[in-house]
C-alpha cells in the first residue's frame, strides 16, 4: 500500500513535502524502534520515570519491534509508516485483538520531533481508523494516552476522540495516569 499525500507545513506555508504512507515490514523494525525511542524521550520527559527513558530504551524498543513483527496472525495487526523520501517521519500501529471488549487498539502513533504539526499524525490516524473499520466493523478504535501529555490529548480530541476511562498506576516513584480515548464510526 502506498499513497502520496501532500501536507503543508503549519509553521512555514512555503515549505511542502510529500508523505508516502506504506505498510511496515520486519525490515523496518530498527527505524521504527529508533523513532519510537526518540518520540518517547521528546514527549514523555517528566511524565514517566527517567529510568524508562534512559540508556536501555533503544535496545528495549528494538527488541519490542522485532517481537511484534515476529508474532503470528500478522493480518490482525498493521503498522503504517509515513515516509518523506527515505526518512521515517511517523508511524502508527493497530492491534485488532489486544482488548476485544473495546475494539482495535491504536497501540502506537508517533511523529518524529520536528515533523509534528504538519498533518502527519492526522494522516496516520485516518489510516488506522480505516483499517480498524475494515477489520472490526461496528467496533470503536481506542488508545491509551498519558494524562500529562496535553499536546497528544488535544490532538486526539481535535480528531474526534473522546476520553472515556481513566486509570493510574505507581511506577518508579511516580503516579502515571492514562486516559482511554475512543473513536466511534
Amino acid at each position: 500500500m502506498s499513497e502520496d499525500q501532500s501536507i503543508s507545513s503549519a509553521g512555514s506555508p512555503a515549505r511542502r513535502f510529500v508523505a508516502s504512507i506504506r505498510l511496515g515490514t520486519p525490515a523496518d523494525a530498527g527505524a521504527i524502534a529508533a523513532l519510537h525511542a526518540e518520540s518517547w524521550r521528546s514527549a514523555y520527559r517528566g511524565l514517566v520515570p527517567d529510568d524508562d527513558l534512559g540508556e536501555g530504551l533503544d535496545a528495549e524498543r528494538l527488541e519490542f519491534w522485532h517481537k511484534r513483527f515476529a508474532t503470528p496472525d500478522a493480518e490482525r495487526r498493521v503498522a503504517f509508516l509515513a515516509m518523506s523520501d527515505h526518512l521515517l517521519v511517523g508511524f502508527a500501529c493497530v492491534l485488532a485483538d489486544a482488548d476485544p471488549g473495546h475494539g482495535p487498539l491504536l497501540d502506537n502513533l508517533h511523529v518524529k520531533p520536528g515533523w509534528r504539526g504538519h498533518g502527519i499524525g492526522a494522516l496516520l490516524l485516518h489510516k488506522a481508523r480505516d483499517w480498524s473499520r475494515s477489520i472490526a466493523p461496528g467496533q470503536p478504535m481506542h488508545l491509551w494516552v498519558l494524562e500529562g501529555n496535553a499536546p497528544a490529548r488535544r490532538f486526539y480530541r481535535n480528531q474526534g476522540g473522546v476520553e472515556v476511562e481513566r486509570r493510574s498506576e505507581d511506577r518508579g516513584g511516580m503516579t502515571i495516569a492514562v486516559w482511554r480515548c475512543t473513536w466511534r464510526e
